[in-house]
């Protein structure tokens, strides 16, 4: 038996009450007048022991009450299985498509086993996937032939590289295990865009030892495809895309293929002193029916990117989509909304820019609005009735009364900030924010503005927060439409944010995505790994082409997808829709991080080993004492001890 609370034990001195009130008990002596001379002659010896013994077993069991409630709150375990594991082993997993590269994944997981030796007895093993964010393979278990097992069967995915995360959540899960050694094991090839967030000068919790293999050699040929483009022209369509040449010398053909169809509609070959990024252009002609096409090159050391994927639009003509834009605020020094609004034209299939007309709005538009009169009166109406009819707007905070009226009507209602104001956090997820994060938060993050407005939680999906956790930039429903709030003004006057480099970007992607269609198929394509919302409520989640195989999932709400590939929606309720899903271009370079090894100096030095095994002892000791449940029994067996006192007590009184 051991006590996770031993101190808690000296309360059964408290047994020291009874016992001194039990021999300082005097019987009364009192004085009775009788009839009978038999009645002065007091209880029989009999009645006397039977009497003493009683009182002595209440002693007993009010002295076993008290020792019962002391060792309930010293928590008693037993000592066997408190035992800490002698080492726990954390194995995080690369699991970005780079690992698909000839010979990689093999060479890591025969590195493992060498580096991980002979199991200890009693020994953790867990294995954590680093993307799209850090998720247990398998949980820590001391099962350790069941963790190789699933390593080994395990098999690379077709996510971007991101190992910062998988890190600190693989050290933070190991300082929660009762072990003696904890280390980690990194099986990736130290891409460079997998460390690109990582800080080097922040190592792992003390005591957490972290082995790393050696950078994997660059490969022989290496090519790769960005994500098609397809225009239509009634029976002729023309796939634009561009080819990054990494590594090789030899000749590339580029074929495209129809839907299923076995052979190439068009094929184009190209040379690889050609500059990396080259776009190809390859036109073909289509059926009715078809509805995506497939381009692929000849697989090289990394075969994963060499196939893409694109839909191909429906023959009907469109009206062109527009955005349009309020009249700049008097007194503003520049219209530079307007400015980056006309910047979008230089963009394949861009929308037309314009001002908002004095009639009715056209559907497919997105209004971007700063001016406050754009809230009052007639405006307002059309505005309205824009939104009811399943438009878009883009709003930015005039601080002006019919603004204020306008959104409180929508129970939205912005609290100016007291001072200067600095964007920190993103929701990187959102399909908004995830292609600008992809290449990096840095842009994104420590937009500072002389003024700014907090939006209420409770009534925008927050995209964006201020440096006190408030909402920055939120999306809410208005009728049929969708209308992306800021917090900040898009006016020189209020911050630096117009001159900087992510001004046009941002407008871009925050149109792009009102508008519902990607200025361009490679900015706004869905990725593997980035939630995609979908529409109509539940339904079936199938995939018609790509490394998935003929699939079927039943979702609501959205999909995170796996692979690559092109999927169809079929709602419940509703028309079937189909999605081009990609990779994530960065992946396919697969250049090693430049600079030295620094993630070497990510294992922090134990300086206090003694004191890590005894609290390694004592979270042991605690995980026994909850599987246990002592404390449990010993307050059963004291509430059975006070009863048996109760009844005991009233016998012996009498």
């Amino acid at each position: 038996m051991n006590w996770l609370f031993p101190a808690f034990l000296a309360g059964a001195a408290a047994i020291l009450l009874p016992l001194l009130l039990h021999f300082l008990r005097r019987r009364p002596v009192r004085t009775q007048a009788f009839p009978a001379l038999r009645f002065f002659l007091g209880a029989s010896p009999a009645e006397q022991r039977q009497h003493r013994l009683r009182r002595w077993l209440v002693l007993l069991l009010r002295c076993g009450v008290l020792a019962l409630l002391a060792m309930m709150f010293a928590r008693p375990f037993l000592r066997s299985t408190a035992r800490p594991a002698a080492r726990a082993t954390v194995i995080v997993i690369d699991n970005s498509f780079s690992l698909q590269a000839a010979g990689r994944w093999p060479k890591l997981v025969a590195w493992a086993r060498q580096e991980f030796g002979q199991a200890a007895p009693g020994e953790t093993v867990g294995l954590l996937l680093t993307s799209p964010k850090p998720t247990w393979l398998l949980a820590p278990t001391r099962n350790v032939e069941l963790a190789w097992r699933t390593l080994e069967s395990h098999r690379p995915g077709w996510q971007a590289s991101r190992f910062a995360p998988a890190l600190m959540f693989a050290a933070d899960a190991l300082a929660a295990v009762p072990a003696t050694e904890k280390r980690i094991l990194f099986l990736g090839d130290h891409q460079a865009a997998g460390w690109n967030v990582q800080d080097f000068n922040r190592p792992l919790r003390p005591g957490i030892r972290a082995a790393f293999p050696d950078p994997a050699p660059p490969p022989g040929s290496q090519a790769a495809l960005d994500a098609p483009v397809v225009t239509r022209d009634g029976d002729m369509a023309a796939v634009e895309l561009a080819i990054r040449n990494f590594q090789g010398t030899r000749r590339r053909t580029l074929s495209v293929y129809v839907g299923d169809a076995l052979r190439p509609a068009a094929t184009a070959t190209f040379d690889p002193a050609t500059p990396t990024g080259r776009s190809v252009s390859l036109r073909f002609k289509v059926r009715e029916t078809d509805a995506w096409v497939r381009c692929a090159l000849e697989d090289d050391e990394l075969p994963a990117d060499d196939t893409a994927w694109a839909l191909i639009p429906a023959p009907a003509n469109r009206s062109p989509q527009a955005v349009l834009l309020d009249r700049v605020p008097a007194g503003a020094e520049a219209d530079f909304l307007a400015t980056a609004c006309e910047s979008f034209s230089a963009l394949t299939a861009a929308p037309r820019t314009g001002f908002l007309p004095a009639a009715p709005w056209p559907a497919l538009a997105v209004a971007v609005l700063r001016n406050d009169g754009s809230f009052a009166g007639e405006p307002a109406a059309r505005l309205d009735a824009f939104l009811a009819g399943g438009g878009s707007a883009l709003i930015f905070p005039t601080g002006g009364p019919a603004q204020a009226k306008w959104l409180a009507g929508r129970q939205v209602v912005p609290v100016a900030l007291a001072g200067e104001a600095r964007i920190r956090d993103w929701s990187v997820e959102h399909p908004l924010v995830a292609p600008l994060a992809e290449h990096g938060l840095r842009s994104l993050v420590g937009w500072q503005f002389s003024r700014g407005w907090s939006l209420p939680a409770a009534a925008v999906e927050p995209l964006a927060f201020w440096s006190d956790g408030t909402p920055a930039l939120g999306e809410f429903s208005a009728g049929k439409g969708r209308v992306l709030l800021a917090g900040f003004s898009a006016d020189r006057r209020d911050g630096n944010w117009p001159v900087e480099g992510a001004f046009v970007p941002f407008l871009h992607r925050a149109t792009s995505y009102l508008l519902s269609a990607p200025a361009r198929a490679a900015d706004a394509a869905p990725r593997v790994g980035l939630p995609i919302t979908l529409e109509d409520g539940a339904g079936q989640w199938r995939c018609l082409s790509g490394p998935a195989g003929s699939t079927t999932q039943a979702v609501t709400g959205r999909v995170v997808p796996e692979f690559p590939g092109i999927y169809e929606w079929a709602p419940a309720a509703g028309m079937r829709r189909l999605y081009a899903v990609g990779l994530a271009p960065e992946e396919s370079d697969l250049a090693p991080w430049p600079d030295g090894t620094p993630w070497k100096q990510l294992a922090a030095e134990d300086t206090a080993p003694r004191q890590l095994q005894q609290r390694a002892t004592l979270m042991a000791a605690q995980q026994s004492e909850q599987q246990g449940r002592l404390w449990w029994w010993c307050l059963v067996a004291a509430a059975a001890f006070f009863l048996s006192e109760l009844a005991l007590a009233n016998r012996t009184a009498r």
